[in-house]
């Protein structure tokens, strides 16, 4: 019965010394992780919603916690410090295979959207994943950001794809999140984008 005790405690010093090794590897990279996410996985959509290369709009970035949600907030910005074009990301719910990560562009002068993006999803092949599909994305192209929307049986002017509502939805989901968050937190991100701008370090290295 000792030799076993003894292997039990021999066995739970390692387990517990590879967990907290794990855990530090994983600190220590979270960064490094969360640049190789944005290139490869919100670049494309980036470059796609703003037509400029995805090196050139990553690092203008906010995270913006409301609740006990995160909302990655991309923006373009002029010379002289006006902000042209926000890229709000929003997991919308209700999906059939589970949530619809999409990153609606929009300009901030006129409250329009430029577009919106497919970031992630897990829907149906040939069904739900018809979301992807230019002809069903462009119905949010000149859409509104000032006011809820919905499906166009439901009052308002989004074409759901036939047979899959349910994805639909959860791009409509996706997309009112944004549209509670602009409402809610428009001014905030602008503090924080003019405030990360005179942070950012001038051109010879030096704060302004």
């Amino acid at each position: 019965m000792r030799e076993i005790a003894h292997l039990v405690l021999v066995l739970g010093v390692i387990c517990s010394l590879s967990a907290a090794a794990l855990a530090f590897v994983r600190t220590s990279l979270a960064d490094r992780i969360e640049m190789q996410e944005d290139f490869y996985v919100r670049g494309p959509a980036l470059e796609r919603l703003f037509q400029q290369p995805a090196q050139d709009l990553l690092a203008e970035k906010l995270s913006v916690p409301v609740g006990d949600l995160i909302y990655p907030v991309f923006y373009r910005q002029e010379a002289d410090g006006e902000v042209t074009g926000l890229a709000i990301e929003a997991a919308g719910h209700g999906g059939y295979s589970g949530d619809i990560v999409i990153m609606i562009g929009m300009d901030p002068r006129n409250n329009q959207a430029l577009g919106v993006e497919i970031v992630s999803h897990s829907e149906t092949p040939g069904v739900g994943a018809k979301v992807e599909l230019v002809g069903f994305r462009q119905q949010w192209i000149g859409l509104t950001l000032d006011q809820p929307v919905a499906l166009s049986g439901e009052g308002s002017r989004i074409d759901a794809i036939t047979g899959a509502t349910f994805s639909s939805r959860a791009m409509v989901d996706g997309t009112n999140q944004v549209v509670d968050l602009l409402r809610d937190h428009r001014q905030e991100i602008l503090s924080l984008i003019a405030e990360q701008t005179a942070d950012s370090p001038a051109p010879g290295g030096e704060s302004q």
